[in-house]
């Protein structure tokens, strides 16, 4: 489908945006979009997958609390609604050739609320084992972060590994993944944000490739009502040796 909206030949996505159909009361957004966006990642070889996720978890050069190990990832399951006891949206599981791993828990919002104030608090706790905490990521992906905010003033269990994405800063990361597992993210990364767009999520450009003014080498240039725009010559200074009176008056007895 995402060729398809892409293309121009659905206007099935704009369901997403609010629109419904006669009699339609309940449309899953957010499951759909979560489908749509990551499914075909799924099917991509494993060094792909662990390089979008990494560029996820390691976004605008942050240094993360967990790092990920040097190196490809050789191995990668993606397990869309897993469940136990809660459900969240998205489990990933990254291998390395050395044996080390790191879990990906991922909850994906779209024009809905958290279903309680501590869904991603019991995520953390009731999905994943004491020994999976220490080799993992939360990462909670919205249009606009307020609620994953919120969490972590009520009580921040993570310890620096909640990490909050809006779908904004999503595309800023595919339009910059780098290196040779990026050649393979290509083709889903173009579709991909094309979609957002469609959806109405713009990238920001942002002020990093704005280069600094150049010097004025030219006399400061003032405006005055009289003369229109005049220039201001630097005052000369004042020898060293020379002294100027200064007066000092009151009007106090």
């Amino acid at each position: 489908m995402l060729h398809a909206f892409c293309h121009g030949k659905s206007r099935l996505f704009k369901r997403y945006l609010g629109h419904r159909d006669e009699g339609e009361t309940r449309v899953c957004e957010e499951d759909e979009i979560t489908a749509l966006i990551m499914g075909p990642l799924d099917y991509l070889p494993a060094q792909a997958i662990g390089a979008f996720w990494s560029a996820v978890v390691e976004q605008g050069g942050q240094y993360p609390a967990l790092p990920f190990p040097a190196g490809p990832v050789d191995r990668a399951r993606m397990h869309f609604w897993p469940r136990r006891g809660v459900e969240p949206d998205l489990f990933v599981e990254l291998h390395w050739p050395s044996g080390e791993r790191r879990l990906l828990l991922v909850e994906f919002k779209w024009n809905a609320r958290l279903s309680g104030d501590d869904q991603l608090h019991r995520q953390w706790q009731e999905f994943l084992s004491p020994c999976e905490r220490d080799e993992a990521y939360h990462l909670f992906i919205a249009p606009e972060l307020s609620a994953g905010l919120n969490a972590l003033s009520e009580q921040d269990i993570w310890n620096g590994r909640l990490l909050l994405r809006s779908w904004t800063s999503i595309i800023s990361i595919l339009r910059n993944l780098t290196g040779p597992e990026a050649v393979l993210l290509q083709r889903w990364s173009i579709q991909v944000c094309r979609f957002l767009e469609q959806l109405g999520i713009k990238r920001f450009q942002g002020f990093t490739q704005l280069s600094a003014p150049p010097p004025i080498n030219s006399p400061t240039v003032f405006w005055t009502p009289v003369n229109g725009f005049a220039t201001l010559k630097p005052p000369a200074p004042l020898p060293s040796t020379q002294h100027s009176s200064a007066f000092i008056w009151s009007s106090m007895p």
